[in-house]
């Protein structure tokens, strides 16, 4: 190669790699941009008030909630450096490079929680009609198992309670082990860690009823011991059964009438949101259960979770635990000195710069369809990242006394306090058709669809 051609070459290379950056900072740019920017922070409080709003029209006597969040700066630094680091590189028609990467679909993110569906027995609808079925045998067992119950105890609503042993042990470890059978029904076959969990459990079961058949006391009446076993517990093993019966129907049933609120909605097309039709179902090792769906929007697609209220419970503090994933565990900050002004605002930045900014939209139990929004403070946006454990994990009770600690001086730690938003049908209206909007759509979409 001449010098010529070498020096065009390494001008190319320069280029591309100067080009390779500009393409990188646009590109987080637009990420920051949704919480730097108010005005697409409240673009967004919109359109999850306009979801529940037109949800609780169409749905009123179904009860369901938004927990929402913009991605927290550290936790979006990580991941564009993820995402960044497989830039594919293709020339365009002129012979310069064109750049692109994975589009991050959580930088806002939201969760629809179905907290109650009215009771449905009959649908048209094939799919939800087996599952109506699978919970008419359910609620079948239910029922013989809450009259089992009552052999057990003998006021259900006296503190403490006060046991009876109406039944043989027989019949008390053999009941538990048809009613955790049953839940081996109702949880995902991807769940593998759960359903070995329950395994044990059974074998648990399978190993007593054993041990007192070869003592020859299978007949004889349950005592105290056995109520009080920790291993195996009816009441919880029955608590836990009446907990899932719900969970597929009512995601199936809350799935479908989030998709049906996109059909042919006037303020959806004007806040320029659709539905991509994809739906991603996600079942995890760990018995973690929801349906993801896409909403496009002028920011790009963002991600949509739907569960319903047990299986939200179970992904945040149940056996499915957000913290028991890989990477998602966090390490609690040292409380600082109330003393100390430099260490306090320390800790202040490194919680913004850690915690999600965290919102919770429902609509208001005191007023005809108005969405009221709570935006949490700095400590509960915090509290809400780092409490995340599984029941009965280690650091639970540590993680109780941290927070009650950081709770006692928070005032004097955090400045931001919890605030509210309100949302009724004239100011949606009002803002759908805003100068705000337009001028909002008109400066920004074009970077979020190229």
């Amino acid at each position: 190669m001449n010098h010529k051609a070498f020096t065009e070459s390494l001008n190319a290379s320069v280029s591309e790699e100067e080009a390779l950056k500009s393409f990188k900072e646009k590109e987080y740019q637009k990420y920051t941009r949704l919480y730097e920017d108010k005005r697409i922070e409240n673009y967004f409080h919109f359109m999850v008030a306009s979801i529940l709003m037109t949800h609780h029209k169409r749905y009123r006597d179904n009860t369901v909630e938004s927990p929402y969040r913009f991605k927290s700066p550290e936790s979006m630094k990580t991941k564009f450096d993820d995402y960044s680091s497989s830039i594919t590189i293709n020339p365009n028609e002129n012979g310069n490079p064109n750049f692109s990467m994975k589009e991050i679909k959580d930088a806002f993110a939201m969760k629809i929680i179905s907290y109650k569906i009215p009771p449905i027995f009959y649908s048209s609808d094939p799919e939800i009609m087996q599952l109506i079925n699978e919970k008419v045998e359910n609620h079948k067992l239910l029922g013989e198992m809450q009259e089992f119950e009552s052999r057990l105890i003998e006021d259900e609503y006296s503190t403490p309670k006060k046991y009876k042993y109406d039944c043989t042990k027989y019949e008390y470890f053999n009941n538990c082990k048809v009613l955790l059978n049953k839940i081996l029904t109702l949880v995902d076959p991807n769940a593998t860690n759960l359903i070995n969990y329950y395994n044990k459990q059974i074998s648990n079961v399978d190993n007593c009823i054993n041990f007192i058949v070869a003592a020859n006391a299978a007949q004889s009446p349950i005592d105290k011991d056995d109520l009080s076993n920790k291993k195996i517990n009816f009441f919880e093993i029955l608590d836990d059964f009446t907990s899932r019966i719900h969970d597929k129907l009512d995601l199936a049933i809350l799935t479908k009438q989030v998709e049906s609120l996109f059909s042919d909605n006037p303020v959806f097309e004007k806040l320029h949101i659709s539905l991509d039709p994809k739906i991603k179902k996600k079942r995890t090792e760990d018995g973690f259960v929801a349906n993801f769906i896409y909403i496009c929007t002028p920011f790009g697609k963002i991600e949509c979770q739907l569960q319903p209220k047990h299986e939200y419970e179970e992904g945040n503090y149940g056996y499915a635990a957000h913290t028991k994933l890989t990477g998602k565990a966090i390490r609690p900050l040292e409380i600082p000195s109330i003393d100390d002004k430099e260490k306090i605002n320390a800790f202040v930045q490194k919680v913004k710069q850690i915690s999600p900014k965290s919102y919770l939209a429902r609509i208001d139990s005191t007023e005809q369809d108005r969405v009221v929004t709570q935006q949490f403070s700095d400590y509960q946006n915090y509290k809400n990242l780092t409490s995340q454990v599984t029941k009965g994990d280690p650091c639970e009770k540590y993680l109780l006394n941290y927070f009650g600690r950081l709770y006692a001086i928070q005032s004097q730690i955090f400045q931001s306090r919890e605030n509210s938003l309100g949302f009724v049908e004239d100011d949606i209206e009002n803002y759908i058709n805003s100068a705000e909007l337009s001028q909002l759509i008109e400066e920004y979409s074009q970077d979020y669809t190229k």
